[in-house]
């Protein structure tokens, strides 16, 4: 393992470790002497249990999946419209697209996740209002059609953050001499975008990603209890509610190496792909 790869490692343990100590002991300080019983959220999740009759680590294990399945989904659909995106706005020569385009990621970036969530929920509604046929449905946990709105509502943000983290790094090197040099030399344009430009863009595009992920597990407690998605955002919050600690705890856990683990994996990338330029 090179030194600097060894570094990085080094460095992600010790967050990793340092803050699954932080948590213990938070979870353990606030819970064990909070009263909840009064608290609204206590009074709305008090008795409702989607983990009932499995053990700790199960309900872990099963919780962890499901925020995994629509994770991946939320990313995958983010990666997917932000990297297109921004390849289409740093490739476009007309300047009506390229504003409206650089706008709309604005205001994707600018709005909280559970806007999106309750926006989505309200057109559902008023679909249904007017034509009296459900599109999708607004709440409940499935790998089915559930899936579609939180991973739309969980994945609004990230796009957005992929969308200008690719534009700009696609314009950035667009512009750099080499680039121009290869043009100059007569090169086809999709040769020197697929040996030049995208090469040079990708590690920027990918923090761009990483930190697009960061932004959905930031906020894929709130989608989960906005759609009652049974994963372990949801998990986290009955826990909360109910003075479950050991579980609050452990769920908190796992998010914190899922961090640490985006955390190695993308400097590590980052590194080798600097190396190859």
């Amino acid at each position: 393992m090179r030194p600097q790869t060894t570094l990085v490692a080094l460095r992600a343990l010790s967050a990793f470790v340092l803050t699954s100590l932080l948590v213990v002991w938070l979870c353990d300080l606030t819970l064990s002497g909070a009263q909840l019983g009064g608290l609204g959220i206590g009074v709305l999740l008090r008795g409702v249990d989607p983990f009932r009759g499995q053990t700790l680590l199960e309900a872990t294990a099963v919780s962890v999946a499901r925020s995994g399945a629509l994770l991946a989904t939320a990313l995958a659909v983010a990666t997917a419209v932000g990297i297109a995106a921004g390849a289409a706005y740093a490739f476009s020569s007309r300047r009506i697209v390229r504003a409206a385009a650089w706008s709309v990621g604005t205001v994707g970036v600018s709005l909280p996740s559970f806007f999106w969530a309750m926006l989505l929920q309200l057109l559902i509604v008023f679909v249904y209002a007017r034509t009296e046929t459900r599109i999708l449905p607004t709440a409940g946990f499935g790998l089915d059609d559930h899936l579609v709105l939180p991973a739309v509502a969980l994945a609004a943000r990230p796009a957005a953050y992929v969308f200008r983290t690719t534009a700009t790094a696609l314009e950035n090197v667009r512009h750099g001499d080499y680039v121009r040099t290869a043009h100059a030399k007569g090169l086809p344009a999709s040769h020197v975008a697929r040996s030049h430009v995208l090469p040079n863009a990708a590690p920027a595009i990918l923090s761009g990603v990483v930190l697009g992920g960061r932004i959905a597990l930031s906020s894929l407690a709130i989608i989960e209890y906005v759609f009652s998605w049974n994963g372990a955002g949801f998990a986290f919050i009955h826990a909360l509610a109910n003075g479950r600690t050991a579980f609050a705890a452990l769920v908190a856990l796992v998010f914190a190496l899922l961090f640490a683990v985006l955390t190695f994996g993308t400097d590590a990338l980052s590194n080798r792909l600097e190396a190859r330029r």
